[in-house]
């Protein structure tokens, strides 16, 4: 599965790895993560069809757990070749497989979430914003607030 999503898109959306849904369709974020994501984009003005959204491994780990290093370092090349295809103004770094790394950072992520960070990936810099995964911040109410404020974020540093 590869990402989806303009290839002059500002931002840009990493996940951790496909659901089943996305596993049974090969695009990211279709399944309730995604369509919780597409709202929140909408309440903010934006459609999905703006957005370029990937993951970092690009098949669903067996009994969808959190994919392992093995799994990550095998699928870092198709990251980076998006993100050099891509050249988002900011990267959204969805949960915190994504935040850990994409920004390296594997401290306490509710210090990190909405914080704008400058990244060095793999000799590609980036801006990225650290966010609640979609699927914790649909049951959470604080972390809902703190993923659309995320979000908003990111979108802002993009205009």
């Amino acid at each position: 599965m590869n990402g989806c999503g303009p290839k002059n898109a500002k931002v840009l959306f990493v996940g951790e790895a496909p659901g089943a849904k996305e596993d049974d369709t090969g695009t990211p974020f279709v399944g309730r993560s995604g369509r919780f994501l597409d709202s929140v984009l909408a309440e903010l003005g934006v459609d999905r069809d703006e957005v370029f959204i990937t993951n970092i491994v690009r098949c669903r780990p067996p009994g969808n757990r959190k994919p392992n290093k093995s799994e990550i370092d095998s699928c870092q090349e198709n990251l980076l070749r998006e993100l050099k295809e891509v050249r988002p103004e900011v990267v959204v770094a969805l949960g915190a497989t994504a935040i850990n790394f994409l920004t390296g950072n594997y401290g306490n992520l509710g210090i990190m979430i909405g914080k704008e960070l400058q990244v060095d990936f793999a000799g590609t810099y980036l801006t990225v914003v650290p966010c609640y995964h979609p699927s914790a911040a649909m049951r959470n109410r604080q972390m809902r607030s703190a993923f659309e404020k995320a979000v908003s974020k990111a979108l802002s540093i993009s205009k």
